[in-house]
């Protein structure tokens, strides 16, 4: 090898050597270890209590091997599924870039000293304080208190820790299977009561009953075990009184039996404001707070166990509807227009010379098929609904003579969504768009 050859490859070493050195290094700027962070890492099991400060509403949340409980401001059950939530957010933290260190921005970035406060423990010993704020770009900003830099924690996980005592706690009021209910019984403060148990599928029977129950409505019975079966609160009323609440003598006491000897019962109390009910297990000292909507399903008297058929006449089967209602009465029957060939089509028998809009016909003859009440008025006396003096009359003669309906309609409930009716002696509440299809203006059905 001559001595160009020679240097030529030593050359050519230099230049491989420099190039492995310069590609491993960091570009400028990079950083080389650990990633800086505002607080140490968090790993699962380094830690077992949060508490968690929103606005006035200060919780200390604990875990204890695979559970969690709140601990402060009182003993409370928490929402195993929420609290897991949490922790695990907090052991998956990782940081992004400083976003700014001027103390003016921490109310726009919702960071400053009344931001979301979070403090992590293990024991007594706090490992870590951290302000959360608000989200941007799928990130969500951070600040350890008393320090000026705002950090860029990754992930969205505000809506993880973002919630006061009540939102921590457990909201269950009851659980079951419920394929496990075999048996429900009523017993209300004016001692109504009622039993029926289970036959098959959604199939219950009567056992017995305060007040008659011809035919049963199934879908109560199958109601009150689905409501049951998972039923949450919508909040807690842990400071009130006997007094208040009426539980020590129940408006309503609904017990489930079910397999193997168990059984749940719960009270039903007072009203609270305009929406709410206080109930309570019977055999646990909670007190509930849940809205009508929630509470619908359960709170049944032995009356609502009958059946709330107003009506159930299909089109095909219905001859003549006749409805009384001051200047827009009106009666539709088969084979009434005259000029119509079709002696099964629709008329107008009344007012005459009334030509009827066919397209219109169809909302009101649809109307008499299992048409049912969603339950029976408190007050079940006439005058009190008014129905003594009833502003509409709705009356369906089926093809079959036997077979016909007549439909009284009173006032309108206080919530403007139902109308008392009546059909027969039972005074029924009936959702009011059911009534109004029906109590159309006679203008409006004319042919124009």
């Amino acid at each position: 090898m001559n001595r160009k050859t020679l240097i030529a490859f030593v050359v050519l070493g230099i230049v491989v050597a420099l190039a492995v050195v310069v590609t491993r290094q960091p570009e400028k700027g990079q950083i080389t270890g650990e990633r800086p962070r505002p607080v140490p890492k968090l790993a699962a099991g380094s830690f077992d209590t949060l508490t968690v400060t929103k606005g006035a509403s200060t919780t200390t949340i604990k875990k204890e091997g695979d559970t969690y409980k709140i601990t402060a401001p009182a003993p409370y059950v928490a929402d195993q599924g929420v609290a897991k939530t949490a922790f695990e957010s907090i052991e998956k933290l990782e940081y992004g870039s400083i976003v700014t260190d001027q103390k003016a921005k921490h109310t726009e970035f919702e960071v400053d000293d009344k931001a979301l406060k979070v403090v992590v423990k293990k024991g007594e010993q706090t490992l870590a304080e951290l302000l959360i704020g608000k989200n941007v770009g799928g990130n969500t900003l951070v600040r350890v208190p008393g320090k000026d830099e705002v950090w860029q924690a990754l992930g969205s996980f505000r809506f993880s820790l973002d919630r006061d005592t009540t939102g921590w706690r457990d909201k269950t009021i009851s659980t079951f299977p419920q394929g496990d209910a075999e048996k429900v019984e009523l017993k209300t403060r004016d001692h109504g009561h009622a039993t029926v148990k289970k036959e098959s599928g959604d199939k219950w029977t009567v056992v017995e009953s305060s007040v008659k129950v011809d035919k049963l409505d199934n879908t109560v019975p199958t109601g009150i075990v689905s409501a049951l079966g998972s039923w949450t609160t919508n909040d807690f009323a842990d400071d009130a009184k006997p007094e208040t609440t009426g539980l020590a003598n129940p408006e309503n006491t609904v017990t489930v039996s079910l397999k193997g000897g168990k059984t749940l019962t719960v009270l039903v109390g007072n009203k609270k404001g305009s929406d709410d009910f206080y109930v309570k297990k019977a055999d646990a000292p909670q007190i509930y707070l849940v809205k009508k909507y929630n509470l619908d399903r359960i709170d049944k008297k032995p009356i609502d166990l009958r059946d709330k058929t107003l009506c159930d006449l299909a089109e095909g089967d219905l001859e003549q509807i006749a409805v009384t209602h001051e200047k827009d009465s009106y009666t539709l029957a088969r084979g009434a227009d005259k000029t119509n060939k079709d002696k099964n089509a629709w008329g107008a028998a009344k007012p005459k010379g009334l030509t009827l809009d066919t397209a219109k016909i169809s909302s009101i003859t649809s109307g008499f098929k299992d048409w049912k009440a969603t339950g029976f008025a408190d007050d079940q006396s006439p005058k009190a609904n008014g129905l003594d003096k009833p502003r509409a009359v709705v009356s369906a003669t089926g093809k079959d003579k036997k077979k016909s309906c007549t439909i009284k309609v009173g006032a309108e409930t206080t919530d403007k969504v139902n109308v008392f009716a009546a059909e027969g002696p039972d005074v029924f509440v009936v959702p009011k768009w059911s009534i109004d299809r029906l109590l159309v203006k006679v203008d409006d059905l004319k042919k124009k």
